[in-house]
């Protein structure tokens, strides 16, 4: 009996991982230390990606412009801040810092906590950008950086769709930070701890109504193979307006789909694998290399340079 009481006080006592997870977790003075090792030359990834901490910091977008975001421990921030925008989907952001120099209305659909909306801003103080998130938990993180850098951000708690009212959302709502839900039930199935939860919806059609924006020049879509809802949700607008697309393309079948409700409208379609610039120009849409694909008019694309 007491060999049994020993073993199942063992078993049940805190990993060794756990406590030294615990003990880092308090560890004083994270941020001043890394900052000092960042300009002495960042470790390789494998290494800095254990070295997060929680805290404010400035993520430069070029030279003069630059934006805040709070560092809760997640890796987009540790990314940013060991290696800035060059570290997180660099062709994209390249071309999204573009793209947005020249564009007065910008909607970041799928925010997250706003790392391309924060950078719309930062790169263009006069444009209205608008960030829509679902996820509530996340939504609060992106409002609280949105108000970090003034509140120009419109922050909007809501899943975009080809609908407004509600939806139900596949979320993982035991996890604090999530990059990948969905409105679509087929995504991330079999995944424990998935869970329907009841959110707002809109439309972009409803979104610029409400803003007063007379049109739209750029997005970004990512929705977790949502996106032709999404599209669906402004059509004529997007026909009249024909605005530039950062878009995610997860599998061919919303590539198929996305492609139907472009046509003929005369874009043009490159491929983005974050390594090659310029990014490959492709006669169909199809799964991106990566992550996202480019969908903008040819006199957009010679205004960028590619």
């Amino acid at each position: 009996m007491a060999k049994y009481t020993t073993l199942h006080h063992l078993c049940s006592m805190p990993s060794l991982k756990g406590l030294a997870k615990q003990a880092y977790a308090v560890l004083p003075f994270k941020q001043p230390v890394y900052k000092i090792l960042r300009r002495l030359g960042p470790p390789p990834e494998p290494i800095y990606r254990h070295l997060h901490f929680k805290g404010i910091i400035n993520v430069p977008v070029t030279r003069t412009e630059q934006f805040r975001i709070m560092h809760h421990g997640y890796m987009i921030e540790n990314e940013l801040f060991w290696s800035g925008l060059q570290g997180w989907e660099k062709v994209s952001m390249e071309l999204w810092t573009r793209l947005c120099r020249r564009s007065g209305t910008i909607l970041d659909i799928g925010a997250n906590t706003g790392v391309y909306a924060l950078t719309a801003q930062a790169v263009n103080p006069s444009a209205m950008v608008i960030a829509v998130e679902p996820v509530q938990r996340i939504h609060a993180q992106l409002g609280e950086n949105a108000r970090l850098n003034g509140g120009k951000v419109i922050t909007v708690h809501a899943a975009a769709s080809d609908h407004t009212g509600t939806a139900i959302l596949y979320d993982l709502p035991e996890r604090e930070h999530v990059l990948s839900v969905s409105l679509e039930p087929e995504w991330n199935q079999g995944i424990a701890g998935l869970k329907p939860v009841e959110v707002p919806c809109t439309t972009v059609a409803e979104l610029l109504e409400k803003h007063s924006a007379t049109g739209v020049d750029l997005l970004k879509i990512d929705v977790e193979t949502h996106e032709a809802a999404v599209l669906r949700g402004f059509l004529d607008i997007l026909r009249r307006d024909k605005p530039t697309l950062l878009i995610e393309l997860l599998n061919d079948k919303v590539a198929e789909d996305v492609s139907v409700l472009l046509k003929g409208m005369g874009y043009w379609y490159y491929n983005i694998d974050d390594v090659t610039w310029p990014p490959v120009k492709t006669e169909h849409l199809s799964k991106s290399r990566h992550f996202n694909f480019l969908i903008c008019q040819p006199g957009v694309a010679k205004a960028i340079g590619i």
